[in-house]
């Protein structure tokens, strides 16, 4: 049997999956026992880098020399980083990632045959371009680039363990992109009604919200600007986890306390949340689908664990 993989290249976090033994799709760990993989490189010299969580984690302590958020620029030829008097592309950087994340596979499972590469619903022809040239630079051979949403979709269909039949919503709101795609499913055929999204809105918006807040309450609390080294966007990323479950959360900085509510970071994020509303809004109306006609709705990526994001959909979806 041919060992075929499935990647999702992510803005925040990257994962590569392939079949066991009786067809299902599992989720490959990689070589730190994790089954996500962060999309951040840090270059140690001009032919040296490590890719993943040991470069995340250096996030404010090593910025000059890190790497993320490239997939937010595929695409663009104009977008260069400089790294040790190299010259880098967001193509070349995400090749690093699905190197690591193949050759961490290989190092388990042997090699692989051929490659299955998600992209987001609005990424352009440059972007998608962009995308297979960086999984050839990795050395994979890919057979197809498809749709992040669609890849949901099936996945959907074919997890549920029942027949599925009717209308549904892929609600999919990762750490750097939105897509609202609505698809027709009945059995394992699905069918691409329209797709609307937001090419920059996601996780890392959200993050940049809550950094807002702590720096301008630590100014408030203060009088000085915030160090940018003392509250990363790591640590945002923790505090709005926190926030998802619980109503407030403190962050310590040198020291000292600041706390942000739930209250208050929603309503910070309330025009983001109103970006998405519009996309799906525009999608429905484009086919003229009401949404008593949805028969379920698919969440994916970690940011719709938001209640914000559950509130809103609640909303607008009923």
């Amino acid at each position: 049997m041919s060992n075929i993989v499935g990647i999702d290249l992510g803005t925040t976090f990257s994962a590569i999956a392939k079949l066991d033994d009786t067809g299902r799709p599992e989720i490959v760990d990689n070589i730190e026992g994790k089954n996500i993989t962060p999309s951040v490189v840090e270059f140690t010299s001009a032919k040296s880098y490590i890719v993943g969580d040991e470069a995340k984690a250096q996030i404010g302590a090593n910025d000059e020399n890190i790497a993320q958020e490239v997939k937010r620029s595929m695409g663009k030829a104009d977008t260069k980083y400089e790294y040790f008097g190299e010259t880098h592309t967001p193509t070349s950087i995400s090749a690093l990632i699905l190197k690591k994340l193949k050759e961490d596979t290989e190092k388990a499972y042997g090699d692989i045959d051929y490659a299955v590469v998600t992209v987001p619903a609005n990424f352009s022809n440059e972007a998608r371009e962009a995308t297979q040239r960086a999984a050839e630079m990795a050395g994979l051979n890919v057979n197809f680039v498809i749709n992040e949403p669609t890849a949901a979709a099936l996945a959907y269909a074919f997890q549920s363990g029942r027949e599925l039949s009717g209308t549904f919503v892929v609600y999919d709101l990762g750490g750097g992109t939105f897509d609202c795609t609505i698809a027709k499913i009945s059995g394992q055929d699905i069918e691409i009604l329209t797709s609307e999204g937001v090419a920059k809105l996601g996780g890392k918006d959200f993050d940049q919200e809550i950094l807002k807040l702590v720096s301008g309450k630590y100014k408030e609390s203060f009088g000085k600007e915030l160090d940018p080294n003392e509250f990363t966007s790591n640590d945002a990323e923790d505090l709005k986890r926190r926030l998802s479950i619980r109503d407030k959360a403190n962050a310590r900085i040198s020291g000292e306390v600041i706390s942000i509510s739930r209250e208050e970071f929603e309503n910070a994020s309330s025009n983001l949340v109103l970006q998405a509303e519009l996309a799906v809004e525009t999608a429905l109306s484009r086919i003229d689908l009401e949404a008593s006609s949805i028969t379920d709705i698919i969440l994916v990526g970690g940011s719709t664990r938001m209640p914000i994001v559950s509130e809103s959909i609640k909303k607008i979806l009923n």
